[in-house]
C-alpha cells in the first residue's frame, strides 16, 4: 500500500520549512523571504531562499527547488516514503 496524496499534502502543510532548513542552515531573514548559504552546491555568497509561507525553497546558483519533503530527501539521502513518515 502507497501513501495517499491527502497524506503528502498534510506533511507539505504541516511543516514548518523555515525551521527544518535552519536546522541544516544558517538562514536570516530578508523581507518574507530567508536566505542562506545553500547546502547543495559550495558558495560564498547566499543564494539559497526560503519562503515559510509558501513551504518551498529556490537556489539561485544551483537552481534546485522544492518542498519540505525532497528537502529531506536531498540532505538526508532518503526514499520519498522514509521523507514522508520521518
Amino acid at each position: 500500500m502507497g501513501i495517499v496524496a491527502e497524506d503528502v499534502e498534510r506533511v507539505r502543510s504541516a511543516t514548518d520549512l523555515v525551521a527544518l532548513v535552519s536546522e541544516r542552515v544558517a538562514l536570516r531573514r530578508v523581507g518574507t523571504q530567508w536566505l542562506g548559504l545553500c547546502p547543495f552546491h559550495g558558495e560564498k555568497t547566499a543564494s539559497f531562499s526560503v519562503n515559510g509561507e509558501l513551504g518551498v525553497y529556490y537556489c539561485f546558483g544551483c537552481q534546485v527547488r522544492g518542498d519540505a519533503i525532497s528537502f529531506l530527501r536531498e540532505t538526508e539521502h532518503l526514499d520519498f516514503a522514509t521523507a514522508v513518515e520521518v
